[in-house]
């Protein structure tokens, strides 16, 4: 159940992005009665309201409408520098603090970091890439490890799960992200995991 429930997990920060659509609509000097007007039916003034406090997993289909409605730019990930930080300004999903979490999960959250980096690198899936210091500190710090293990765990998913990595990838390639609001990389103890230019 909580290994499916991260699978599922998209690229874009629920919170992260509800609060620079908020920012955006009060910059244009609209209500979120108006906007919803503006969607010609796509949203309710509610569901606006639920998106923009962040309490709405949002598909491709709906970042796409959104951006349109907004007039933000959503897009494939690409090459782009980025840091990875620990965004308290997002919730970990319900079913991760209620099953606990897992050797599994923290797998799962450093193979897809090392999916993400390869993808905004450009780089080939195999190669073995050099790891931010500074990274490798975060997620130190958010999985309580040494940073020495961190490294050496790292090492090991680009040495060893070089096919699991490039399927991983490549549906990532597929996804919308939206620049300004990160790109989502997982659940941790210390919270989640999102890669911001």
């Amino acid at each position: 159940m909580t290994v499916l429930m991260a699978s599922n997990l998209g690229l874009v920060p629920q919170r992260r992005l509800g609060a620079l659509l908020a920012d955006r609509r009060e910059q244009y000097g609209y209500s979120v009665s108006e906007m919803a007007m503006r969607s010609m039916s796509r949203f309710t003034p509610s569901e606006l309201n639920a998106i923009e406090a962040g309490n709405v997993t949002l598909d491709d289909v709906t970042v796409e409408a959104l951006g349109l409605l907004y007039e933000f730019n959503s897009t494939p990930p690409t090459q782009q520098r980025s840091k990875l930080i620990i965004a308290d300004d997002e919730e970990i999903p319900v079913s991760l603090v209620s099953d606990g979490y897992s050797d599994d999960i923290r797998l799962w959250v450093l193979q897809r970091y090392i999916a993400l980096v390869y993808l905004l690198r450009n780089a080939a899936v195999g190669q073995r890439l050099p790891l931010r210091v500074e990274d490798v500190q975060v997620l130190a710090s958010a999985f309580e490890m040494a940073s020495t293990e961190v490294s050496t765990v790292l090492h090991n998913i680009m040495d060893d799960d070089a096919i699991m990595l490039g399927e991983m990838a490549e549906r990532m390639r597929r996804r919308l992200f939206v620049p300004a609001a990160g790109l989502l990389v997982g659940p941790t103890p210390a919270g989640m995991l999102v890669l911001v230019k």
